[in-house]
């Protein structure tokens, strides 16, 4: 029994024993600087120079003019110009319809006999009124002025005249009329659709074409009230065509007075010159295609433009200093638009921009540039 508990007890010191021979030559924890690298950020430099703010908005094109067609007289269509066919370009002035003229140029003949009657009517009391004057010197009478105008036939005279008038005037309504048989192009345009044939009777409630003018289209594109201020009316906008690489000028036209209802944006009135190109060789926009247009601010001066979202909603951004410390500027912002903004800003000799984001910033943070070195910043215990 002894020598089992003395076998018990060696092994138990010889195992204490190892223990601390191992924690006695076991390596001791080494004090190590530990290198904590202050931010790697990416800077922009401070351009201020005069700059154009612009808008961009979309659109769909539209007709300056829509016009139903119908004719002033009334008739049978006789005849329409075999050219004359739905998406067919008529310059003004050109024939669409011709209505049977045979009734409007008997009408004429007949006006014209009874200005010829009222005329020489005109011409034989004339004649006695010639007569009554010589008679009336010869008398030597002095009559007064009602009696006076009796003798000279002067209500004659005047009666005369206003029936030749009066047949000329009917006459003229007559040949008028005439002309009136062909209905005209009222301005350079398109044909969209003919809504009568030949044979038709017509009047003027009776819609013979629907034509679009084509010298000029119109676009309204929906602009923010903030840039209203500063849009360069004067100044060409930059109309894109989706699908093409070209790009067509326009001119401002007028600011309309009402807003949109669902956004309260400001539609401004564009007006686009030989949409469809027929004197030039440019990129054809048609009737309600979808473009892109570009508008422009007014031209200011020493200004600084940002992305929009390097703004931090108290019109605040982050800046470097020249000791590569993070800083924060005010600034005065002139427009914002969705990408990019155009602001007076209150920056201090050695700023740049910060252009990189940081997940945690603060006033007075060291920061560090691709060309600069890690700083250590302190000594702390580190472990194997």
């Amino acid at each position: 029994m002894k020598t089992k508990y003395f076998l018990i007890l060696l092994i138990l010191l010889v195992g204490v024993g190892a223990a601390m021979a191992l924690i006695e030559t076991a390596p001791k924890p080494q004090k190590k600087a530990l290198q904590v690298q202050t931010p790697l950020v990416e800077l922009k430099a401070f351009n201020e120079s005069a700059a154009r703010p612009t808008w961009q908005g979309g659109a769909s094109v539209n007709a300056k003019a829509i016009v139903k067609l119908v004719t002033q007289v009334s008739g049978q269509i006789e005849s329409i110009p075999s050219s004359v066919l739905p998406g067919a370009f008529v310059k003004k002035d050109g024939d669409l319809v011709q209505i049977d003229s045979a009734n409007y140029q008997l009408l004429v003949t007949q006006k014209q006999s009874l200005v010829t009657q009222a005329q020489a009517s005109l011409d034989m009391e004339l004649a006695q009124v010639q007569n009554a004057k010589n008679d009336y010197r010869l008398s030597g009478m002095q009559l007064k002025a009602a009696a006076k105008s009796l003798a000279l036939r002067e209500p004659q005279l005047a009666s005369a005249k206003a029936v030749l008038a009066s047949a000329q005037a009917d006459l003229a309504k007559a040949e008028l009329d005439l002309e009136r048989t062909y209905l005209k192009m009222p301005f350079n345009g398109h044909v969209m659709k003919q809504l009568v044939g030949i044979g038709a009777y017509v009047n003027n409630a009776t819609p013979i074409f629907e034509v679009v003018n084509s010298d000029a289209y119109w676009l309204e594109v929906k602009v923010p009230q903030a840039f209203i201020s500063i849009m360069d009316t004067t100044k060409k906008v930059t109309i894109n065509k989706l699908g093409s690489t070209n790009t067509r000028e326009g001119s401002i036209l007028s600011i309309l007075p009402q807003v949109d209802e669902t956004d309260r944006q400001v539609r401004v009135l564009i007006s686009i010159e030989d949409p469809l190109a027929l004197n030039s060789d440019a990129t054809a926009i048609r009737y309600n295609d979808y473009v892109q247009v570009t508008i422009s601010g007014k031209l200011l001066e020493s200004v600084v433009q940002l992305k929009t979202d390097d703004l931090n909603g108290q019109n605040e951004i982050w800046v470097v200093d020249r000791d590569l410390i993070l800083q924060k500027r005010s600034v005065s912002v002139i427009y914002s638009g969705r990408m990019n903004t155009w602001a007076k800003v209150d920056k201090k000799l050695g700023d740049q921009l910060l252009s990189s984001p940081l997940a945690l910033a603060r006033i007075g943070m060291s920061v560090r540039v691709p060309t600069s070195k890690p700083t250590v910043l302190a000594e702390q215990e580190g472990a194997l």
